[in-house]
């Protein structure tokens, strides 16, 4: 009973302090910048959280893929995945590429701006917690080559996964997949060629850890998986029995086109529906 009393002493304490620590330095919002906090809000404002694209069903059960064209239908393979072969076992992304997720990435990715790690991951668990089960397996980030590293100086990957082991209390290695080849940038190269700059450019060295389990690959962005399905190609050939990619967000031009189309309008409300609801 007195151990109960301490427990509860302790938080209400914790809460207090918390709520004084806000009332000082009051938490703004990742994504506007500009909104205060309310108790209750994590890292995103209302308002901000009513502008973010979730992907939601339906998708492609293998790639993630949502079908914005379609938003009453049922989940099933996209074109892409009846016609040619990711090495993952499925993918999933919180969000579309877009507005003020992306532009966080982009902060974090090219301007260095490590706070938004956990905003960023704040919205991966919220999906992860709504579209997927509990999961038990080990995370691994997609690696950077060292060069890569040292002229960015962090691997934004590795920092998600981190940040994500700690919420799910699972374990997260660093020292298992490493990226043994340089490559060039995946921005500007087609589908094609996004394979060719990719192949065999990761290597497990560490297989015994993860022969026969299951692995959690974390990455930033999905652009056209050729990066996470080299990744879980290494994976699965040194003994993993099921990969799963998971990304913050992912590229989905068809809603670039739906944009430019007046008669789509509203489809997009539909296929990303609203976190508050």
């Amino acid at each position: 009973m007195m151990a109960n009393w301490g427990v509860s002493i302790r938080k209400g304490i914790s809460s207090i302090r918390g709520s004084v620590f806000d009332l000082i330095f009051p938490r703004k919002c990742h994504g506007c910048e500009k909104a205060y906090l309310g108790e209750d809000e994590h890292f995103w404002c209302s308002s901000c959280r009513t502008r973010i694209e979730w992907i939601r069903s339906p998708l492609c059960t293998l790639c993630g893929k949502p079908y914005p064209k379609n938003p009453s239908g049922s989940d099933h393979y996209c074109g892409e995945c009846l016609t040619s072969t990711f090495h993952f076992d499925r993918a999933r992304s919180a969000a579309v590429h877009s507005g003020i997720v992306r532009d966080c990435i982009h902060a974090l990715k090219f301007g260095g701006r490590l706070h938004h790690v956990p905003s960023l991951v704040q919205l991966l668990h919220e999906s992860m917690e709504r579209e997927m089960e509990v999961y038990e397996g080990m995370i691994l980030p997609v690696p950077l080559h060292t060069r890569r590293l040292r002229q960015r100086g962090f691997n934004q990957a590795a920092l998600l996964a981190r940040e994500l082991g700690r919420r799910l209390g699972r374990v997260v290695r660093f020292d298992v997949l490493v990226r043994k080849q340089w490559t060039e940038p995946q921005t500007r190269l087609n589908r094609e060629e996004r394979l060719e700059n990719v192949k065999n450019a990761f290597q497990v060295v560490s297989p015994g850890v993860i022969k026969g389990g299951r692995i959690l690959l974390v990455d930033d962005v999905f652009t056209t998986g050729t990066t996470l399905s080299e990744c879980a190609r290494e994976l699965k050939q040194s003994g993993a029995a099921e990969v799963t990619a998971l990304t913050i967000t992912r590229s989905v031009p068809e809603l670039n086109l739906l944009r430019d189309d007046p008669a789509a309008s509203g489809v997009k409300e539909r296929c990303a529906p609203r976190l508050d609801r």
